[in-house]
């Protein structure tokens, strides 16, 4: 990423960061499960999607808010690792065409910044830093909307990195969304 994004990044959540310290408490749930998922799902982009990616580990059946959004961040973290790795095996393929070499070149750039990132997001979860967590989502986020970018510019294109990176701005997207509304 430029070092101009990322400054703008920062500044994003450094504004960010102002806004939700004037915050009131976050909700407390007394669901738990699939109806918890259900409720905290309900503004996501793609509700179906964020429920059945939030139910699709056995925990997830009893999980509270908090514990969902670790799974939300272990889930989109997995998702990251897996399509940084399905890059790799892409690159390694011979007569590659140019073009989709770039673009595998970037996202495996990108992809292996937003596994560090994805991290760094669980470790300030599990630590109560939601505004840090809020920070590396964002910068994770970024991550996928230029490999998308570079997806959608290029003639190299690759329809299966497409769709994991569709998923993975998904699940980035949501467990930003239930650290949100976790944030207190």
């Amino acid at each position: 990423m430029k070092m101009v994004g990322r400054i703008f990044l920062l500044f994003l959540s450094v504004s960010v960061t102002v806004v939700i310290a004037g915050k009131a408490p976050p909700p407390t749930f007394t669901e738990k499960g699939k109806a918890l998922a259900e409720k905290l799902c309900e503004k996501s982009e793609d509700k179906a999607f964020c429920v059945s990616s939030l139910t699709s580990r056995p925990e997830a059946q009893t999980a509270t808010a908090p514990k969902l959004g670790v799974i939300a961040l272990s889930i989109a973290s997995t998702n990251a690792s897996d399509t940084s790795f399905y890059i790799k095996a892409k690159l390694k393929q011979k007569n590659l065409e140019p073009a989709l070499e770039d673009t595998l070149d970037d996202c495996s750039k990108n992809y292996l910044d937003a596994v560090a990132q994805l991290d760094d997001s669980l470790a300030a979860l599990l630590a109560n830093a939601f505004i840090d967590v809020d920070i590396w989502l964002n910068t994770a986020i970024s991550d996928g909307e230029a490999c998308e970018s570079a997806l959608s510019e290029r003639a190299g294109n690759d329809a299966e990195l497409a769709r994991r990176n569709t998923n993975f701005l998904k699940l980035c997207k949501d467990a930003l969304l239930i650290n949100t509304i976790l944030t207190p």
